[in-house]
């Protein structure tokens, strides 16, 4: 039968309990019923759908535990407060749980529950301890008992399972989601329906319903409870219950503890919505899997490695030494764990075994660990358990169990110490000679009848010596004899050898004799006194004190002389104990003599006792004397009466004066007296003769009648042993017959593994000699089933390979794998092949195997990545994936440059990493995963490098699907928009520098339009003045638009103007008409603009009037820059030679007042215009606000 084992408690640093089955729980609230609802990735929108479909009418409160990541900011209450009219707060430390609320776990924080009231522990545990499910489910269930719920929903892992057993343990609720096929959803609602024990599977739409259901009918039902919390309906149709499980299941449950089967039996009802007793067994009845449900509804129990340490410690520091002492390598150590459920128990006690043995590495170890759980006999030979593995050490975890996936598998040497097989040692025969008895919180389920029956079993199957365990809540009660105690409080003991009661309740069991004692005395010879012995001890039995023997537990093995005046049985139930059969004044002293006996092992006397006799007073001497054994240990003492009384009074002589005759006659009658007592004592010691000449021959026919009486009894012994013989033989039969089985099947699933990977396999010796091959292999070697056992080189290959002996010979010398690459010729296919050892199970090298892997693809695969990548390595953009979670997983160097970060700092991070610090709607949006577009999607942010730069992005977005339609990733690209940026900026300062200039043109235009008509004396004049002023400003801004207006150099202004006088054509040096000389210089628009006006005035009347209208005039113009007054100052000089004599004007026209007036006016400068008859010379000093040169 399966271990009654409590829930596993809460982490004590978490939850402070000691998971004691004798701590009570906590009555819970009766106004709320509170449910536990845990999800991973992809819980979100179950969330939703649940609370969409929740009315917030209920008496129900709600707590969520979803994985998040513990660096993150939730947002998980807002979300899921959008689907529902209930207040959604994040739990915080000693937040009290309300009806029609909804608590949700915040990040890095372990939740639980107590009296009601959340209880929030920060930071959480490292990832590979975090269960948060587990531990809140586990709380949940030990404070609200069977009002408990938990619902486990999508996400991934195992997390919730553990927790979900103690809720079902408590007569909680379990559901689970289901898919669109009403299956559940992989991941944690597939591992918690593996367990068993949940109750119902459904889409998430449907649970609603059926909580406010099963709350309705658990408030019904709690009005029909008594005060127990059960409900009399019910035990009044148990039997009929029992007797229809029994009848389905062939598990017969009466003898079980009544209040345990009605609490279990109340659960169903609520699960099936049985309204009264009768509903249910009409239920029971018509539906044939309900027996099946209530039957595991009984074996619940949650277990767990090393559940109890102290005791195991004990069973570790005392029991285990012991039993190795005497053991050899010839010998077999045999254990039996009945009720082992899964298998933990029996592999904790493996583990101390094997830790505890060193060097008696070859002592043999048999467990035979049982449980009339066929579910969980399969489980535990799987030997594989779920992580975390709660009460197991890191260093055991190392050393004892495989890492596989999410599980851990125990190691071979452990399990192979342990044999699994399905028994009911209650209605199976028990095992024999074993060592070790453990069974731990099974016998506080059973009756008291039931309990004793099984003690009495355990002593049987036990050897002399032997150790039995039992869990702390469990009593030995009326077997206390059986066994000797060795610790008290762990349920430590040691059977005891001079009593051997026969185990009850299997076929063939007979009642043993008592103990050994009376059983050595029965099979004595017995030798027939002689007559002066027996007249002897005739003649003293009067005076001889009464006495009794009695064992260390008081029970009376053996009556001398005449106990009975001293002995007054209780009424009741007949015992042999001492102290309830001895007369009640005698008692407080014979228990203190007894007792000091027991404890000093010296006689003990007493004296002076006193008690009433057929009403007169008698003094009595109470003597206990122990009776040691060889070995100096006290088992019995011999309690003797020995009653003192006084002398009797002489008779008064006869008065003297008796007359002679009657002094004769008395004399003769006393004679004829005499003789007449000696005939009778005569007669009397004949006739004792006879009777015990009889009696001898009565116990001699009697010792022969025992002789054969103990044959008997050792021929049914034998056939007992042979009974446990043969359930021993099944069980390793049906382990035997189960691990073939599991051998087929491993066959087979590697026969068609082989078969379906399509990977060309070869199996040789060390000799080169073909042991296997997969079917792919005759694309490779011309191969014919005849060719097993044939050297591999004697045959014809299609492969180019002449490498292939000294690779073997190089495999099995270094131990080591080695690779190669067939390139096929032509269209020929290309192969990886992979030659590694071939080791047996006991890790012995007999051969190597080949693998031949058609990577042609896979080259042509690898090659366009390689080309892709280098794409994207070489990309001015970074481009970046992420997962599903949430993880960044790839990064390249352009990613590095334009964030600023390393691939090594970023890989694997939360894509949040990216969220800038004041992100738009748009940003953040495409950042909460649960609001993302599915389809391409592009946006802009700023990003602010780790040096505190800032950096405008344009990021474009693509999911990444599967050839079905399904989402493996994301994809982002992002490019550096700074340019795009600035230039945007530029445009747009262009655009307006642009409109501004236009204006000021057509301004300009329309001045020089203006001035030009009134000075023109015609038409012609007009025309010809005009377009030179317009070809001038046009010149100007032809130089402007070279460099996109932002500016123009001041030599090529100058040199436009004198262009048409020069003799040499090359602008860049001086000749004999035209000289230059000054720095580069550049002038912003507005500053060209204005020069180069004035310079054309000046260069317009020094052709027409000045020095360049003769052949050896000559123009100089010379320029310089200053500082004045903080600022940039140009200098620039115009002076004519050479030309005809000059005359000051008389009148002022409109090019003198554009360059006297107009060039102050425009650039906030200085101009002076001279006329000595040798030129004219010209000055202009103005500010440069700016200056590029």
């Amino acid at each position: 039968m399966p271990s009654r084992i409590d829930p596993a408690p809460t982490t004590a640093a978490i939850a402070g309990r000691d998971g004691s089955q004798a701590k009570a729980r906590k009555r819970p609230s009766a106004n709320v019923m509170i449910v536990g609802i845990g999800a991973s990735a992809g819980g979100l929108e179950a969330f939703k759908a649940f609370f969409t479909h929740m009315p917030a009418d209920g008496e129900l409160a709600f707590v969520l535990v979803q994985h998040l990541a513990p660096d993150h900011h939730s947002l998980l209450a807002e979300l899921v407060g959008r689907s529902t009219v209930m207040p959604v707060l994040e739990a915080t430390h000693g937040m009290r749980v309300e009806p029609r609320h909804v608590y949700v776990i915040p990040p890095n924080a372990t939740l639980t529950i107590s009296d009601g009231v959340l209880q929030v522990h920060k930071p959480a545990p490292p990832r590979e301890h975090r269960w948060p499910i587990n531990t809140f489910f586990t709380s949940l269930a030990e404070d609200q008992g069977d009002r408990a719920v938990c619902v486990v929903l999508a996400g991934t892992g195992s997390d919730g399972a553990q927790g979900l057993r103690a809720v079902k343990d408590h007569g909680g609720l379990a559901l689970a989601q289901s898919g669109f096929d009403h299956e559940a959803m992989t991941g944690m609602p597939a591992s918690a329906v593996a367990t068993g024990l949940v109750d119902a599977v459904l889409p998430v739409v449907d649970m609603p319903a059926r909580l406010l259901a099963y709350q309705k009918q658990m408030h019904a039902a709690q009005q029909q409870k008594g005060s127990d919390g059960l409900r009399g309906d019910v035990a009044a149709h148990l039997k009929t219950i029992c007797e229809l499980l029994h009848t389905e299941i062939g598990h017969d449950f009466s003898q079980y503890k009544e209040k345990t089967l009605l609490r279990r039996i109340q659960r169903r009802m609520l699960v099936v919505q049985a309204e009264n007793v009768t509903d249910y067994i009409d239920h029971l009845r018509q539906h044939p899997n309900e027996a099946e449900l209530l039957f595991r509804e009984f074996l619940i129990g949650v277990t767990e490695f090393f559940r109890d340490p102290v005791a195991f410690e004990t069973l570790r520091t005392i029991a285990i030494p012991a039993l190795l002492a005497d053991k050899t390598s010839a010998d077999v150590l045999r254990v039996w764990v009945p009720g082992c459920a899964t298998g933990e128990e029996a592999y904790s006690i493996a583990i101390l075994l094997r830790e505890a043995m060193g060097s008696q590495r070859g002592l043999k170890v048999k467990i035979f660990a049982t449980d009339i759980d066929d579910q969980a006999i399969g489980a535990a030979r799987a030997g594989r358990f779920r992580s975390p593995l709660i009460g197991i050490s890191p260093e055991r975890l190392e050393r004892w169990f495989s890492k596989d996936r999410d599980d851990y598998c125990v190691t071979k040497q452990i399990r192979e110490m342990c044999i699994f097989s399905p028994h009911s040692v209650i209605k199976d025969p028990p095992f024999s000679r074993m060592d070790l008895v453990s069974c731990r919180n099974l016998l506080i389920y059973l009756n008291n009848d039931l309990q004793e029956r099984l003690v009495q079993s355990f002593h049987y199957a036990l050897r002399p010596r032997g150790f039995l365990l039992l869990g702390t809540s469990e009593r030995l009660a009326k077997n206390a004899r059986l066994f000797t105690e060795l610790d008290k409080k762990q349920r430590l003991y040691v059977r005891r050898d001079d009593v051997h009661p026969r185990p009850r309740g299997f076929l063939g069991a007979q009642p043993r004799p008592a103990n050994n004692t009376e059983h050595a005395e029965h099979n004595a010879p017995r030798h027939v006194e002689d007559l002066i012995d027996q007249h002897a001890r005739q003649a003293l039995e009067q005076w001889s004190p009464a006495y009794a023997v009695i064992n260390a537990s008081h029970d009376v093995l053996r009556f001398g002389g005449d106990t009975g005046r001293y002995l007054a049985p209780s009424s009741g139930t007949a015992s042999l104990n001492l102290f309830q059969l001895l007369d009640k004044p005698l008692r407080g002293a014979v228990r203190a003599a007894v007792l000091q006996a027991f404890a000093s092992g010296k006689r003990v006397i007493r004296e002076g006792l006193t008690f009433l006799l057929n009403g007169h007073q008698r003094t009595l001497r109470l003597i206990v004397e122990p009776l040691p054994e060889d070995d100096g240990r006290v088992e019995m003492c011999v309690v003797a009466f020995h009653e003192l009384e006084p002398a009797p009074h002489a008779t008064e002589p006869a008065p003297d004066g008796t007359p002679d005759n009657e002094l004769g006659r008395i004399q003769a009658l006393e004679e004829e007296l005499r003789g007449t007592r000696v005939q009778l004592h005569t007669a009397v010691d004949l006739h004792e003769t006879a009777s015990e000449e009889l009696k001898s021959a009565n116990e001699e026919y009697q010792s022969v009648n025992e002789e054969l009486q103990s044959a008997n009894e050792e021929l049914e012994t034998s056939t007992e042993e042979m009974q446990s013989i043969n359930e021993e033989l099944q069980t390793v039969n049906a382990e035997l017959a189960s691990k073939n089985e599991a051998l087929n099947r491993v066959n087979s699933d590697i026969r068609n593994l082989l078969d379906s990977t399509h990977i060309a396999t070869l199996f040789l010796d060390r000799d080169l000699l073909i042991r296997s091959y997969t079917p792919a292999m005759t694309d490779l070697f011309h191969l014919r089933d005849g060719d097993k056992g044939r050297p591999i080189n004697e045959i014809s290959p299609r492969i180019n390979y002449p490498e292939l002996r000294e690779d073997v010979a190089r495999v099995l010398r270094d131990l080591a794998v080695a690779e190669r690459t067939l390139r096929g010729k032509g269209d020929a296919p290309t192969y990886l092949l992979r030659m590694r050892p071939y080791l047996t199970i006991n890790n012995l090298i007999d051969g190597v195997v080949l693998t031949f892997v058609d990577i042609t693809e896979i080259q042509r695969l690898n090659s366009e990545h390689a080309r892709l990548a280098a794409i994207v390595n070489s990309s001015r953009d970074a481009i970046f994936g992420f997962s599903l979670d949430e993880r960044i997983t790839s990064w390249n160097a352009s990613a590095e440059r334009i964030f600023g970060m390393p691939a090594a700092d970023v890989v694997g991070k939360p894509l949040s990493l990216l969220l800038p610090p004041n992100p738009s709607e748009d940003t953040k949006k495409f950042f909460v995963s649960h609001e993302r577009s599915l389809r391409l999607a592009e946006f802009e942010m700023t990003w602010v490098r780790p040096n505190g730069e800032s950096v405008p992005l344009s990021l474009n977005y693509s999911p990444v699907w599967d050839f079905d339609g399904t989402l493996l990733a994301g994809k982002l690209i992002a490019r550096d928009i700074t340019e795009r940026v600035r230039a945007a900026r530029h445009t747009e300062l262009m655009l307006a520098e642009l409109n501004h200039r236009v204006k000021n043109t057509l301004a300009t235009v329309q001045a020089i339009a203006h001035q030009t008509v009134v000075n023109a004396p015609d038409l012609e004049a007009f025309k010809e003045s005009f377009l030179a002023r317009l070809l001038a400003l046009s010149h100007t801004h032809n130089l402007l638009a070279k460099d996109a207006w932002t500016g123009a150099p001041l030599s090529g202004i100058i040199n436009n103007e004198l262009a048409p006088y020069r003799q040499d054509t090359d602008a860049r040096v001086n000749d004999a008409r035209v000289r230059l000389q000054g720095d580069e210089l550049n002038l912003q628009p507005k500053q060209a603009l204005a020069l180069s006006m004035a310079l054309h005035e000046l260069a317009t009347n020094a052709g027409k009037y000045g020095s360049l209208s003769t052949p050896v005039g000559q123009v100089t113009v010379t320029w310089t820059t200053r500082i004045r007054d903080q600022r940039l100052w140009l200098y620039l000089a115009w002076t004519e030679t050479g030309g005809p004599a000059v005359e000051p004007p008389t009148r002022r026209g409109f090019g003198s007042r554009l360059i006297e007036e107009g060039v102050p006016y425009e650039l906030d400068g200085e101009v002076t215009h001279e006329f000595p008859s040798s030129g004219v010379i010209c000055t202009i000093d103005v500010p440069l606000d700016e200056v590029t040169s």
